[in-house]
């Protein structure tokens, strides 16, 4: 027998129960399985097992990895409930330490996760989950409840999810820190082409570059081999504005058509292009302005892009279909290339 002080709480006519139980206790209690022992109909879900070993690796990862948010069950009639005479709060009696006692609606995941075979804590770790219960509540009940949590709510928006990320230090490793901050600062600094044209949270006014659409080219430009990858911070942001404030001197009228009513340089999939077109760039710089990267030599080395007729002046009527699809997209910034690639000079003969 295992009991259990509840808090009580009504929405609608329904009372549902709030309290918190070690994880090791609560588990031998619960079950998903659709056709458990007398249960003929339920939800049918599948345990992902290698869910269940990455849930008890990360809470072995250290000390700030927790489970804060709620289980939901359906407590079957076996389980006795005792309300206090003031209804707030209330005993719950199982009837056995483990049972069939307590059908999973959310959080299947975090609760098995903590079965001999993948629980990673120690004996003597105590970790407490909280849950909200049901009580007999119907199929019905329970099918909506499913439905509300897992298809009806947004998913968490990726930028917001970037931008949490970086404010909490929990980005995966040091090159995605500096990825971010990078982008954050040319949505900041008072010199940069892109300022406060990058959309790094929600429905933010005259937003509208992704910071998770320019994240994957700009840490190409980091990683080990990249063109800034030996440089420190401050040179990556000197040359990048450096080298927009070249991209916005030689295409001014595309630069400023923000709307893209006839331009197409500055929505994000033809600025990925101009960030991929970087290295292109710097090794023109490299060999015809002496290792040298600031705005004139951007400019200069700029000049076959200008001159090319696969951009008239990134005119959306002419790159619109190369920049439809990224299958597109990759075959034009290979011509594009081609058309910043260093020329041998002509042998001329006497």
């Amino acid at each position: 027998m295992k009991t259990v002080r509840a808090l009580v709480f009504k929405q609608k006519d329904v009372n549902l129960y709030c309290f918190t139980m070690n994880a090791v206790d609560l588990e031998p209690l619960c079950y998903v399985e659709a056709a458990t022992r007398d249960r003929e109909k339920g939800i049918q879900r599948v345990t992902e097992v290698s869910r269940l070993r990455e849930i008890g690796e990360f809470l072995a990862t250290g000390e700030n990895s927790f489970l804060p948010n709620n289980i939901i069950l359906n407590l079957k009639p076996d389980v006795q409930i005792v309300s206090d005479p003031d209804g707030r709060m209330a005993t719950l009696t199982f009837p056995l330490d483990s049972g069939d006692y307590a059908f999973v609606v959310d959080g299947q995941h975090r609760i098995f996760s903590f079965r001999n075979d993948y629980r990673q804590l120690g004996d003597t770790d105590i970790f407490e989950l909280p849950v909200v219960c049901f009580h007999n509540a119907t199929e019905e009940v329970m099918g909506a409840t499913f439905v509300s949590i897992n298809v009806n709510q947004k998913p968490v928006n990726r930028d917001l999810l970037t931008q949490m990320k970086a404010i909490l230090g929990l980005l995966d490793t040091d090159i995605d820190k500096a990825c971010i901050e990078l982008i954050h600062d040319l949505d900041e600094d008072q010199t940069s082409p892109l300022r406060s044209r990058i959309l790094r949270y929600p429905k933010e006014k005259d937003k509208w570059i992704k910071t998770n659409q320019l994240a994957p080219v700009v840490k190409g430009l980091l990683l080990p081999g990249g063109v800034l990858h030996e440089k420190n911070h401050a040179e990556r942001k000197r040359i990048l504005i450096a080298y927009l404030e070249a991209v916005s001197k030689v295409f001014p009228e595309a630069w400023a058509d923000q709307k893209g009513a006839t331009y197409a340089l500055i929505q994000t999939s033809s600025l990925q292009i101009v960030f991929s077109l970087l290295p292109d760039v710097m090794q023109r710089c490299d060999f015809y302005e002496g290792f040298n990267y600031n705005a004139g030599t951007f400019e200069r080395q700029l000049g076959p892009l200008v001159d090319t007729a696969l951009l008239s002046g990134w005119k959306r009527s002419a790159v619109e279909i190369p920049i439809s699809t990224q299958s597109k997209r990759v075959m034009f910034l290979g011509q594009l290339k081609e058309a910043l690639k260093l020329k041998a000079p002509s042998s001329g003969r006497g």
